[in-house]
């Protein structure tokens, strides 16, 4: 049986990443796992061969990812996963969670919902989720509603 060490979970506020949450919280739990929480606000609306669409960041926002971020450490730590952390960035999800966290945490799983956005915005920007299962050099998880 293959166990994990470092567990990723990408995190976007919708229902999809409440129960990858949910999912990866006990995979850890099973493993004795390291669980990283991780929300990427994105530094772009979406991209195109085109154009791309700019966003600002505000303070209040990063403090709001930030507060949830840290609410679902300490729901993990009060359901019997001790090593837990947040991560929260600025930047293109797909990098961040294919590439970049990985790399840096040595995540051996990544955990996601299959899409967290609207039929429409999949269209244009296609599926984080799916970018990632193509992409990242970690074992993928893909949770469905």
């Amino acid at each position: 049986m293959l166990t994990y060490h470092h567990i990723l979970v990408g995190l976007d506020g919708s229902d999809l990443a409440e129960h990858a949450f949910s999912e990866a919280l006990e995979i850890a739990k099973r493993n004795n796992a390291e669980l990283v929480v991780a929300q990427i606000i994105p530094d772009t609306l979406y991209t195109n061969a085109r154009m791309t669409y700019p966003t600002e960041t505000t303070a209040s926002e990063k403090h709001f990812v930030q507060s949830y971020l840290d609410q679902k450490v300490q729901f993990a730590k009060e359901h019997g996963v001790y090593n837990v952390r947040a991560i929260l960035k600025v930047g293109a999800p797909r990098r961040e969670l294919a590439f970049t966290i990985p790399e840096e945490a040595h995540i051996d799983l990544t955990v996601l919902g299959v899409s967290g956005k609207g039929a429409f915005e999949r269209l244009l920007i296609g599926s984080v989720a799916q970018f990632i299962s193509v992409h990242s050099s970690t074992n993928v998880l893909l949770v469905k509603p």
